[in-house]
Parts: C-alpha cells; sequence; structure tokens
C-alpha cells in the first residue's frame, strides 16, 4: 500500500530536531532520538516514510496505522494533557497517543512527544527491514482541549499488524470511546487509513487544562 501525506511548511520556528540510528538492522529496528534545541516544552508528532530507488513514498505519522492494536494490547494510554516525557531509555520509553487536528480540521490519531526546553527522547520503530526511513519531518502540536472521542477505525489496520508480524493480537471495540487531548497543527496530514473519529456530544463543552 502507498499512501502518501501532504505536507505544508510550518509558519513556527521549529526547536525540535531528529535523527535516528540502527538499534537493530538485522529485525528492522529504528531509534529515533529527538531533541528540543528551545528553552520551553514543545509538543510534536513525527512524519515518515519509506524511502526506495532515491524516491520517499508512504510518509505518515508515526502511530497513526495501527493505533488501536497499540492502544489495546501495548500498554499505550491516549494523553489527556501534555506533560514533558521522561527519557528512561529508547527500549523503555513509551509516548502516548493523542487526536490530532488538522489545519483542514480533519482528525487523526498518533503518538504525541512532549519534550521540556533542552531535553532528549529516544524512542524505537519496528518495521524497516530491508527499507530506510525517508521523508522525515517533525510537526509541532499546540494543545486545544480535552474531550471525549468516538472513534470507528479500519480494521485493515490490526489485519495488516498481525500478518507483518506473524503475531495475532486482538483490536478493541469498534468504535471505541476514549478521553483524550486534542492537539492541532498547522500542516494538512492524510491519515494512513479512513477513521472516523468525532467528539461525543454530550451537552458538555472540552475541558482545557
Amino acid at each position: 500500500m502507498r499512501i502518501a501525506g501532504f505536507i505544508s511548511d510550518q509558519l513556527t520556528e521549529n526547536p525540535v530536531k531528529v535523527n535516528y540510528t540502527w538499534y537493530d538492522k538485522s529485525s528492522g529496528i529504528v531509534q529515533w532520538n529527538f531533541e528540543n534545541m528551545g528553552s520551553t516544552t514543545r509538543s510534536f508528532i513525527l512524519l515518515r516514510g519509506i524511502e526506495e530507488n532515491h524516491k520517499v513514498s508512504e510518509i505518515y505519522a508515526f502511530g497513526n496505522a495501527f493505533y488501536p492494536l497499540y492502544y489495546k494490547n501495548f500498554n499505550v494510554d491516549f494523553v489527556t494533557k501534555p506533560e514533558a516525557l521522561v527519557n528512561v531509555s529508547a527500549k523503555a520509553n513509551n509516548a502516548p497517543l493523542a487526536v490530532i487536528e488538522n489545519s483542514d480540521s480533519t482528525l487523526l490519531v498518533a503518538f504525541l512527544y512532549t519534550l521540556s526546553g533542552g531535553s532528549r527522547y529516544s524512542v524505537l520503530e519496528g518495521g524497516w527491514k530491508g527499507i530506510e526511513p525517508g521523508g522525515i519531518k517533525i510537526v509541532l502540536a499546540k494543545y486545544a482541549m480535552t474531550d471525549n472521542f468516538s472513534i470507528k477505525y479500519d480494521e485493515k489496520q490490526c489485519t495488516l499488524y498481525n500478518e507483518e508480524s506473524k503475531t495475532d493480537y486482538g483490536c478493541p471495540e469498534n468504535p471505541f470511546t476514549v478521553r483524550s487531548a486534542l492537539m492541532k497543527i498547522n500542516n494538512s496530514i492524510k491519515p494512513l487509513f479512513n477513521d472516523r473519529i468525532s467528539v461525543i456530544n454530550d451537552g458538555k463543552d472540552g475541558q482545557m487544562l
């Protein structure tokens, strides 16, 4: 499957830098290394794609592909308030998910990273055996509110993950409900799947934390 994301330039200067190193190349595991070069806390998501024959395809937000399965099986929660992450080790670090609002108001889910000024954070990602990351970009995200969301997801995410990893993980009920921070970005990123995410209308406004 080849689905590219559409990326526009951000107007805000980005102090967060990223690079990757091979944690275990034979197993296709990379280590993403983030550093906030600024003095204030920043939240962001990571975009990356697959580089083949000097071309980059499938650019999308890290976590957007298989988040229902991560949420169900890997002790990955949705964050309700962005707080600076503690850098324990690349192997132990576990960033949360969040609902992301594009500049065109469409919603998607991705891993959210929040780093205090001058701090570093590393995380592992598998699935890179025989291929290289490309199209790497940090997109800053700004907290808008915390609310309840209904998420109806494309179940291909579960099938594809299990096929690629030769596992048999389950996924949550579909749709499922979560309480999450809503993070706004200045870019318009195309979600990898046709998930439907909506605020649950319970008569209460979202809370600013």
